[in-house]
């Protein structure tokens, strides 16, 4: 383990470079080997839990290095979230995302190439772009960062085919090293990241996955939503998290807890960017203490004071669930993480598989009813990105939203298309043409001045970056209607004049192939195959999970091919390790305040049936008595 930074007198000093734009004066243990092996110029596979503070781990290096850092990132959202952070410290930082035209990347990869940047963030699917490709060569590179790694395995929780094209950038640059980082990974998952990546004679870096401070439980109850409200009650004072599988869920949730006065905040991604900003700096500022959400919430997400992470739907892998678990008692106080069960766990995994696995032919004949639907010609499509609206898809189909969903992702895996599931882009705007030209131009169309002055005050005549435009205050201002400025601004990008895109409230897919023949489309029916028995490996081992008699930290790390000693506090240990004879004191001491069955049972970690009886026992001694539904001493 190496305690202190070396670094060669012509480079900067990292500690220097910490403290002038972090704040810092020391780094933390984890992140000093990861940052001194990037220095001396060495493939790094690094495994740091969420909230590790990884971002530094390669940041610090790219800034002594000096010259451009490639950050490859899986979410433009975390993207977005890492440039204004840099940028807020002074730091020279861009990203390329969907929401730019062809000209403006063209103008964004020249200036990287010039020097103009200190880190350039990519998606996976943007390096493979002739462009790109091309830039990169002329590049002045000197670190490469792999964030969210584990998706380059097909062994992994979240795997993206497009992962597998970044041995690329080995290829062509292969004394650049390469920082590869992720939260959780197998023995299986790092062997293949350490492959596909190239990485030579890597220095690995992982910390164990034990949390001293986190108890992992799980509570068998006939009424999960009510074991939740009965837990949640009277916790005002602490924050917490309740994570569900879908959208719907969440609503029904938020709706529950609003009818029994719990003060919760709800996070998904059919919720617009304003919307899931409020609920998070409401429950950030403590206003809400709960956030109820699907897993959409959490990524990037640093709130250290989590009091619980409760589990209404279980994930349908174990790394989701260590990472969503992960995010309760990052302060390192005591925290808890319960998943709630009620025994139709296996039917409900069963009916999500068989959905998430459509037949072959369904899927192509999705595909072909896709490109038909978009009026996609053969011959044409590639690269090009369209919104589409799934649920009004899946009803010319006669499928369900979430089966036309699956075929979308299983094309995906098949490196036909990607796809973004954002469902709002905000209207943005950048002006091409200036001066003499744009004078002329507004001299022939006098009615398109007000518009082109707005534009120039927004974009401040950067040729670079298009700004977002909101199209009703600009409506408002110029005391016309929205139609009538969409109209202008079409007209003035159909001339070249600016470049204009439009707002999109739909998710949106990039076909990654042109459209060929019906006939000559190829689903690969190993690889079909292999995922869904990947898929059903992993269900398998969530489900031992839950029915596991094993100590439930024990149980996770060997998981993860890691060792430890029983926690004693999870619900299996405490089982295990409370007599019952002293049941009753337990429940006593529950009773200071009155309590419902469910709320009861919840707080005493033993066995359904052997609590039953001893709360049966107690109110025949008139030790406890049941009034108006509440527990009594």
């Amino acid at each position: 383990m190496l305690h202190l930074l070396v670094f060669s007198p012509m480079q900067k000093n990292p500690l220097d470079i910490l403290s002038t734009y972090w704040g810092f004066t020391s780094f933390r243990p984890t992140q000093e080997p990861i940052i001194q092996a990037a220095l001396d110029n060495t493939d790094v596979l690094a495994l740091l839990p969420t909230g590790g503070g990884k971002s530094i781990c390669f940041q610090v290096p790219g800034l002594v290095k000096g010259g451009l850092t490639i950050v490859i990132s899986p979410l433009i959202a975390l993207m977005d979230d890492q440039v204004k952070s840099l940028k807020s410290k002074g730091i020279k930082a861009t990203a390329v995302t969907s929401a730019m035209g062809f000209r403006e990347i063209d103008i964004l990869l020249n200036n990287a190439a010039l020097g103009a940047f200190d880190f350039l963030y990519v998606s996976p699917e943007r390096i493979q772009t002739p462009l790109f490709k091309e830039r990169f060569k002329q590049m002045p590179v000197h670190l490469i960062v792999v964030d969210e790694a584990h998706c380059i395995s097909e062994w992994g929780h979240d795997f993206r085919p497009s992962y597998l094209n970044i041995q690329s950038l080995r290829d062509a640059r292969p004394t650049i090293p390469i920082i590869a980082l992720t939260a959780t990974a197998t023995e299986r998952v790092k062997e293949d990241i350490i492959e596909a990546l190239a990485l030579n004679n890597p220095y690995i870096h992982e910390v164990s996955f034990y949390r001293e401070n986190l108890s992992y439980e799980v509570v068998r109850t006939p009424n999960k939503m009510g074991s939740i409200i009965a837990y949640c009650n009277g916790k005002d004072h602490m924050t917490g998290i309740v994570y569900c599988s879908t959208r719907k869920a969440v609503k029904e949730l938020a709706k529950v807890f609003m009818s029994n006065k719990l003060n919760a905040s709800m996070y998904h991604g059919g919720m617009s960017p304003e919307e899931r900003s409020s609920s998070l700096n409401q429950w950030m500022a403590g206003v809400t203490p709960i956030m109820i959400a699907t897993n959409a919430f959490g990524m990037g997400i640093d709130k250290p004071n989590v009091r619980y992470v409760l589990h209404y739907d279980f994930p349908e892998n174990l790394e989701s669930y260590v990472q969503e678990a992960g995010r309760g008692g990052r302060d390192g106080l005591q925290a808890r993480s319960i998943v709630f069960i009620d025994g139709t766990e296996s039917e409900s995994y069963h009916k999500r598989f068989q959905l998430k696995f459509p037949p072959i032919q369904q899927i192509k004949s999705c595909y072909e009813h896709l490109l038909s639907y978009l009026r996609i010609a053969i011959g044409s499509g590639k690269n090009e990105t369209y919104p589409i609206d799934l649920n009004l898809l899946a009803q010319e189909l006669s499928i369900s939203y979430i089966e036309l969903y699956n075929v979308i992702k299983i094309l995906e895996l098949n490196q036909e298309l990607h796809f973004n599931e954002s469902t709002f882009q905000a209207p943005r705007v950048r002006l091409l043409v200036h001066g003499l030209d744009l004078y002329n131009f507004q001299i022939k169309y006098p009615e398109t001045h007000p518009v082109i002055q707005i534009i120039e005050r927004i974009t401040g005549q950067d040729e670079l970056h298009a700004a977002t435009f909101q199209g009703n205050k600009a409506a408002s201002i110029l005391k016309i209607s929205e139609q009538r400025l969409n109209e202008l601004l079409t007209f003035l990008d159909l001339n070249g004049i600016i470049e204009y895109s439009p707002a999109i409230h739909l998710p949106t897919v990039t076909f990654l192939n042109e459209r060929r023949p019906n006939d000559y489309f190829q689903l690969s029916y190993e690889s079909y195959t292999k995922r869904k028995e990947l898929a059903q490996l992993k269900l398998d081992s969530v489900s031992s999970y839950l029915s596991s008699t094993r100590c439930r930290s024990q149980h996770i790390l060997a998981y993860f091919g890691q060792e430890s000693e029983r926690c004693m506090v999870c619900d299996v240990c405490q089982k295990e390790n409370i007599p019952i004879e002293r049941t009753e004191e337990f429940i006593l001491e529950a009773l200071s305040i009155p309590l419902g069955y469910l709320e009861l049972i919840e707080r005493i970690p033993l066995p359904d049936e052997d609590l039953k009886h001893v709360i049966r026992d107690m109110q025949l001694t008139q030790k406890i008595q049941l009034i108006d539904g509440k527990f009594y001493r």
